[in-house]
Parts: C-alpha cells; sequence; structure tokens
C-alpha cells in the first residue's frame, strides 16, 4: 500500500507584501533532516484564511486550493507508485507544475546506482557483488561519460561489447569472456530493473536482438601429481612469513576441506573443534551467504593432509602448538583478497601447472578428490554446505588420470563376482 506523505497548508507572514498578502505556502515532513517549504503561488490577506482549519474562509478559494492539492497528490502518488524516491527537488518541481521532464533524458546511471544502492540496503547484493557492479560502471564510463535511458538499444549494447573487447586486446588480456558476460550481464539487469519501475527504455535483450555471452565454466581443479607439486613449493621456492606461502598455505587448506575465499580469510582458530580424536572444521552462515550455496552449520573432518597443512599455518605464527594457539585469532594473515588469485598463478607456473589457477579451484580440488577416494555425494553435498546434490554434482571432475587411478583401486566391476556364480553344467 502507497502512503502519501500529509502536506500542511500555512501563509508565511515573514513574506507581508507591501498590500499586507502573504504568499500561501505546502510543508511536508522532513526530508534528509529538512522540511521542504514551497510557494502554492497564491497570496491572501490574514482575515482570509482561517488558521485553525488551515483552510481559506472563502468558498471559492477552497475549491481552486483543494483542486491543487488534489493534483500534488496524485503526482506524488505516480512517484512512488514507479519505485521512485520522493526527494526536496522532486517535491518543488511537482508544486511549481512543471512538466515532468522526458524521462528518456534521465541519466543511466542515476539509475544503475539507485539499483546497487537498494539491493545492498536490502541485504541481497554481497560487497564481491557490488564490486562487481563498481568495475561495471566505471567500464561504461570509460566507454561513454553521458549515458541517457534514451540511448539504450541494440547498437548500443553492442558497441559497448566491442569496446569490451577491444579494450581487453590492448591490456593483453585478449577476449576474456567471463569478464564481458559479466559486464553485459549487470548492463541487463539495470535496463530489466528500469523497465520494473514503469520507465520507457528499449530493450534489445526482451526482443532478443542482444545477448549475454555465455562464460565458459572454469572446470579447473588439480591433480594429485599437481597437488603434490604445489605442496612441494612450501618452505623452499615460498619462504615462510612471504606472501606466495600464506596465499600457499590457505589454498591447500582449502583444498584439504573445500572451504570458499570468503571463509579462508576470515576462519579463525576457534573453528577447529579439537575435542575429538578427528580435528572438526566448523563454519556457521554468514551473513550475505546465498541460501542455495550454503544455508546451515558445516563439519568437515580433517584429513592427514589437512593436519599436515595445521603444521605449515602454525609454522607462519611462530610454531605455536594448536593447543596454545588464542582461538579468536585468523588462521590466515592474508592482508588483501585481491592478492590471492595473482599469486595463485604465480605459484602454479613455479609448480609447472599450466592451469588457470583460481582460489576456487581448491573447493573443486576438494570435492573431486574426495570424491575419487570413494566418499558419496550426499556427504560431499554437506562438506560443501550446499542445499543440493545438484550444486555439488558440479564441483565434482574427472579426468583420465583420476581413471587410472580409480582402476588401480579396483573401484571397477569385478568379473570374477559375476563368473563365479555360474558353474558349467556337466
Amino acid at each position: 500500500m502507497i502512503k502519501l506523505p500529509t502536506p500542511t497548508l500555512y501563509l508565511r507572514s515573514d513574506k507581508r507584501k507591501k498590500n499586507g498578502r502573504m504568499p500561501l505556502y505546502i510543508r511536508f515532513p522532513r526530508i534528509d533532516g529538512e522540511e521542504p517549504k514551497y510557494p502554492m503561488g497564491i497570496d491572501l490577506l490574514p482575515e482570509e484564511w482561517d488558521d485553525k482549519t488551515k483552510e481559506p474562509i472563502d468558498d471559492a478559494l477552497k475549491l481552486i486550493i483543494e483542486k491543487e492539492l488534489t493534483r500534488i497528490r496524485t503526482r506524488i502518488y505516480n512517484v512512488l507508485v514507479n519505485g521512485e524516491k520522493l526527494t526536496k527537488t522532486c517535491l518543488r518541481e511537482i508544486v511549481a507544475n512543471e512538466e515532468p521532464k522526458d524521462p528518456g533524458d534521465a541519466s543511466f546511471y542515476e539509475y544503475f546506482d539507485k539499483y546497487v544502492l537498494e539491493r545492498r540496503q536490502a541485504g541481497k547484493m554481497t560487497r564481491s557483488t557490488e564490486k562487481g557492479y563498481d568495475t561495471t560502471r566505471r567500464a561504461l564510463k570509460e566507454f561513454r561519460e553521458k549515458i541517457r535511458i534514451k540511448d539504450i538499444d541494440a547498437k548500443f549494447i553492442n558497441d559497448f561489447e566491442r569496446f569490451l573487447i577491444k579494450r581487453g586486446r590492448e591490456h593483453g588480456l585478449g577476449d576474456v569472456l567471463g569478464t564481458r558476460a559479466n559486464r553485459l550481464k549487470h548492463v541487463r539487469t539495470i535496463v530489466l530493473d528500469i523497465e520494473r519501475r514503469g520507465i520507457p527504455i528499449k530493450n534489445p535483450y526482451r526482443t532478443r536482438e542482444c545477448e549475454v555471452p555465455k562464460a565458459a565454466e572454469n572446470d579447473t581443479f588439480l591433480e594429485y601429481d599437481e597437488l603434490k607439486r604445489m605442496y612441494q613449493l612450501l618452505g623452499l621456492d615460498a619462504e615462510i612469513g612471504s606472501t606466495e606461502f600464506r596465499v600457499l598455505v590457505m589454498f591447500l587448506f582449502s583444498c584439504a576441506v573445500g572451504i570458499r575465499l570468503s571463509d579462508a580469510l576470515c576462519i579463525t582458530w576457534g573453528a577447529l573443534d579439537v575435542t575429538q580424536e578427528t580435528i572438526i572444521v566448523h563454519l556457521i552462515p554468514k551473513k550475505g551467504d546465498k541460501p542455495w550455496k550454503r544455508n546451515r552449520e558445516v563439519h568437515i573432518p580433517l584429513s592427514t593432509f589437512g593436519e599436515r597443512m595445521i603444521e605449515w599455518i602454525a609454522a607462519d605464527d611462530d610454531g605455536i602448538p594448536l593447543s596454545q594457539v588464542e582461538r579468536e585469532n585468523r588462521m590466515f594473515r592474508i592482508s588483501s583478497a585481491s592478492t590471492v588469485n595473482p599469486t595463485l598463478k604465480k605459484l602454479a607456473k613455479m609448480a609447472g601447472i599450466d592451469k588457470n589457477l583460481t582460489y576456487h579451484a581448491s573447493r573443486r580440488t576438494f570435492a573431486t578428490l574426495t570424491a575419487a577416494e570413494g566418499a558419496d555425494t550426499y556427504t560431499i553435498k554437506n562438506y560443501l554446505g550446499h542445499s543440493s546434490v545438484t550444486m555439488s554434482e558440479r564441483y565434482m571432475k574427472w579426468s583420465k588420470q583420476l581413471a587410472l587411478e580409480s582402476a588401480e583401486k579396483n573401484h571397477l566391476i569385478d568379473i570374477k563376482k559375476i563368473v563365479h556364480r555360474t558353474k558349467k553344467k556337466k
């Protein structure tokens, strides 16, 4: 239900004219700490105004003012029903009965910022997603400083996409499909939001004149041999206390337990439950976690590989034993998340691994190798904290090397279990 602000009318005695008349003003409830006050364009003598009822004494004048108030309320209602913010500037234009501007002349950036702000205030946009939108806004600004709503059409979208490709090549990055897809996906979201607000806009996505390219899914994970090569960098190429060392131990720990970068950056020693024979990593949902990705507490048993990584983590903390660490202290000393993926790419090159390694590869590595060791999908789902098995299956990959290792473990149909049951009749 739309709730309209309740204005009040009053005479401005401080603006009395020489003929004794005073301007009639309309006052609205506070906006940003101030009460908006605007002239109605009508001057009255004090004896023509009933200050108790806040209306003129003359019936004909009453009708004129009531008609004007109805016009103002209608304009305010239209603003609110379209999901727009009622600002002081907007109220001034309404009271002055200025013709509404062509909505197509409004800045596209204004609605871009409005969407991001509203989603963030509603708790529906994580900080990482907001950073992505900031990157898209900067790219748009680099492409075109001023963009009106009426500028959006198929040609604009296609020109912007060509600009992204050209810029990537000029920076030596080539055409990064995933980055391009994210930028165009954000633009499409803003266009749809402007449509939702009832503002006329050409939507080339709805007419299928334009489409957001599908980015190739990053299926990167580490085989056992590659994991071994990364591990062998510890203490040698990646010296204790260096950024390379700290990123590497955090990445390898996540390979052992399957946690996300956001979890790894804030996990404390208190998340390790050491009361059982097997150490359990205990995580609880954080604010901003998407429910389909994690909607419950997670308990992950620490493997022997994970236990070994604890020893390396402690080595960066003056070798303090696990029983003596401050449980509220963070496990990893990473100052900025932005350094993680570039450092991983450097480490992968040092280890001779020709893969597009990102931190999320640790989560796929955990799921894939845990499945290869015989864990069922339901168990892996619970380790990863997913709400569905389908989501977890996307993390489990396969390769020729894993097929060979599976054969060595006899994870195949045994012909003896079939043949020995059938005896030849004499």
